[in-house]
């Protein structure tokens, strides 16, 4: 029994980041020009350009951050299932104490992930949820769509907080020092919190960005001082019938 964990464990984790990464990187399927679109006749020419602009960047990045987040809600929530099964069935001590704190681990995952949606999946939901039948609702659209635009960007540079990369640490090294110093597991325990700190910083790391340059774009085209800076190039990777093209706005 505990070679067949030792061997099976390995591929099975391997397949199923394999997945995960494979959803997360999936590109936007879903333009703003396939979302419906409300008119802006009511609205002022400058605040009917800026919100375009945010409305169409909300809906590119929609797609993308909606598969990051359910491939790995599905990675983590696999791996509760099967470290749960596994410990379960387990005879060996130490080998049963390290599925234990791995199926810990991928519950904590999952549940941080269930209730810490990226803001990025709801596209521009929420300010198209206002009418702009006014030019006073087309500026309360314009403030929801702004909110939106900083909050993305917030998540988006949240990949390089410190505190997140060192809870990721923290956590990995106290399973390991579980397993290893309280079941004298020091091998299987150290290589588990290593791999658990590499799967949590690629997580980390491949969660949605685009909204760091959305922001960064929409703030060089529509100034508060009214002067626009000069327009920075950014590119994207699109799907087309045909394969894939690169979409660069400038």
């Amino acid at each position: 029994m505990p070679t067949t964990t030792i061997v099976i464990l390995p591929r099975l984790l391997s397949f199923m980041l394999s997945l995960a990464l494979l959803v997360t990187s999936m590109p936007s399927c879903l333009s703003a020009q396939d979302s419906p679109r409300s008119t802006l006749d009511q609205c002022e020419a400058e605040t009917a350009a800026r919100l375009r602009f945010i409305e169409d960047r909300l809906e590119d990045g929609r797609t993308n951050a909606d598969y990051w987040w359910k491939g790995w809600l599905s990675f983590y929530g696999l791996g509760v299932i099967v470290t749960s099964v596994q410990a379960s069935q387990e005879d060996d001590e130490g080998t049963q104490a390290n599925d234990v704190v791995s199926a810990v681990k991928a519950l904590g995952g999952t549940t941080r992930l269930w209730f810490s949606r990226p803001s990025a999946r709801s596209g521009a939901d929420e300010m198209l949820a206002i009418p702009a039948v006014s030019q006073p609702a087309c500026r309360d659209r314009l403030a929801k769509g702004e909110a939106l635009l900083r909050t993305n960007a917030e998540e988006a540079n949240s990949r390089y907080s410190w505190k997140r990369h060192l809870f990721n640490v923290v956590v990995n090294v106290t399973g390991g020092l579980i397993v290893a110093e309280g079941f004298d597991e020091s091998d299987r325990g150290w290589t588990s919190a290593a791999v658990g700190i590499a799967v949590g910083e690629v997580m980390t790391f491949s969660h949605p960005w685009r909204g760091a340059s959305d922001l960064q774009d929409y703030e060089d085209r529509f100034p508060p001082s009214g002067i626009r800076t000069e327009p920075r190039v950014s590119w994207h990777l699109l799907p087309t019938d045909s394969g894939a093209k690169v979409q660069v706005r400038f």
